[in-house]
């Protein structure tokens, strides 16, 4: 098999099976959407906020690591780094996160304060899934990738679905699922890479993970902190609109995200895991990675341009018909923010660019002008129109620049000749 047609049909593996970890959650959002109210969502969204942050720092980003090493064992002792790091900074985010809860008066997390605890649960799965599926996509197993993916849509929405028909309705209920979700998907990697562990201990050695830990520092010093950055320019809308215009509103652009944002990031990611060990064979072999970068490019543009010309002319009749009259605004946030998910979805993949040619610190300052650019658009839009739909459209137009931008960065570096 050429390395073309490898490169497809694990793409194609990675695609199917995040495809149907999607299509669970948007077959059953219509019975979601009507057992659980905007207000719910917009709770829920800003406690998965707090949690998704904390796992960015936690989750410390060794784990690129994992797929830049060129010796198996060594690759497996980053993995112990990654493992360690992660619970280590789960603890932290535990001490952290009640700071938050209980320490300022939120009043939208009034309902879910006794179950604060869950989410640095949610912070030490997510940090562990990440690192086994690096693992297993430097051995080129996508299958597990995907079913790992799957086992975790399915169990989060069917469990916050068979809740709500057990118990009251709150939005303790959308959390369990959350954290029920990722622990199962959690089990089924750790179980599925049996190899990782294999003649492991013979040759684990203090010495060499101290080594490793330093040989990656920079992910750790800079690419956790971009991340983090990154994740919070995401989740911006959720803490503004939780303070200016209520939960209600907060609720209408989760849902927004819940059925499109993440959907498209997860299926970008998909594209990104095999991205990734291609562009690392590609550096490997030739020293650059344009060949595999512009045809990455391409095959996201084709996939994407007509899906999100739909949405942009009937993404509010879509939700109002799909989910109900209620979430019709949810819908308008979504035509709104279209070019943001097209860019994100066709570029994203691509930036992993940046981390092979250890631009881990042009990344941060980036990261670093994005936020500054986002706050102020943002406030601006609001503050000078006093519409929501307005900030987000200034959010939404400084996304698609800055991905724009990223996009000829990400092409110059890959023509760059290196040796890994």
């Amino acid at each position: 098999m050429s390395q073309q047609s490898e490169y497809i049909k694990n793409i194609a593996i990675v695609f199917s099976g995040t495809a149907i970890a999607q299509a669970v959650p948007l077959v059953l959002s219509p019975i979601l959407s009507r057992l659980y109210t905007p207000e719910d969502f917009g709770v829920y969204a800003l406690a998965m906020s707090i949690g998704i942050c904390a796992a960015a720092v936690a989750m410390s980003q060794y784990n690129h690591g994992i797929m830049l090493e060129k010796e198996e064992d060594n690759a497996k002792q980053v993995v112990v780094v990654s493992f360690l790091i992660t619970a280590l900074l789960s603890l932290i985010s535990l001490l952290v996160l009640l700071v938050i809860v209980f320490g300022f008066h939120l009043s939208s997390l009034e309902n879910i304060k006794s179950a604060c605890f869950l989410l640095p649960f949610y912070v030490f799965f997510v940090g562990i899934i990440s690192s086994l599926s690096y693992w297993n996509n430097r051995n080129k197993r996508y299958k597990i990738i995907s079913t790992g993916r799957v086992i975790s849509a399915v169990v989060t929405i069917t469990t916050q679905i068979i809740l709500a028909f057990i118990f009251r309705v709150t939005p303790l209920l959308l959390l369990i699922g959350l954290v029920l979700g990722q622990f199962c998907s959690f089990l089924y990697l750790l179980f599925s890479s049996s190899d990782l562990y294999r003649g492991f201990f013979g040759n684990f050695s203090f010495n060499k993970v101290k080594l490793l830990s330093i040989k990656y520092k920079r992910f750790l010093i800079f690419t956790s902190f971009s991340d983090l950055l990154n994740i919070l320019l995401m989740q911006l809308p959720v803490f503004i609109l939780t303070r200016l215009a209520g939960a209600v509103q907060t609720g209408q652009f989760s849902f927004s995200n819940r059925i499109l944002a993440m959907p498209i990031s997860f299926i970008s990611s998909s594209v990104g895991e095999v991205f990734k060990q291609r562009a690392v064979e590609e550096y490997t072999q030739k020293g650059n990675c344009s060949t595999v970068f512009f045809q990455t490019f391409k095959g996201l543009f084709l996939l994407s341009i007509v899906p999100f010309a739909v949405l942009f002319v009937f993404a509010p009749t879509i939700f109002a018909f799909a989910f109900g009259e209620v979430w019709r605004e949810a819908g308008v946030f979504t035509r709104i923010m279209t070019p943001m998910f097209f860019f994100k979805f066709t570029v994203s993949p691509l930036t992993y660019i940046y981390y092979i040619n250890g631009k881990q610190k042009e990344d941060f300052i980036l990261h670093v002008l994005m936020l500054i650019l986002i706050v102020v658009s943002f406030y601006f839009g609001y503050e000078w129109f006093q519409s929501v739909n307005i900030a987000l459209l200034f959010y939404s137009l400084c996304f698609a620049g800055i991905y724009i931008y990223y996009f000829c960065r990400s092409y110059v570096l890959s023509k760059r000749n290196i040796s890994l």
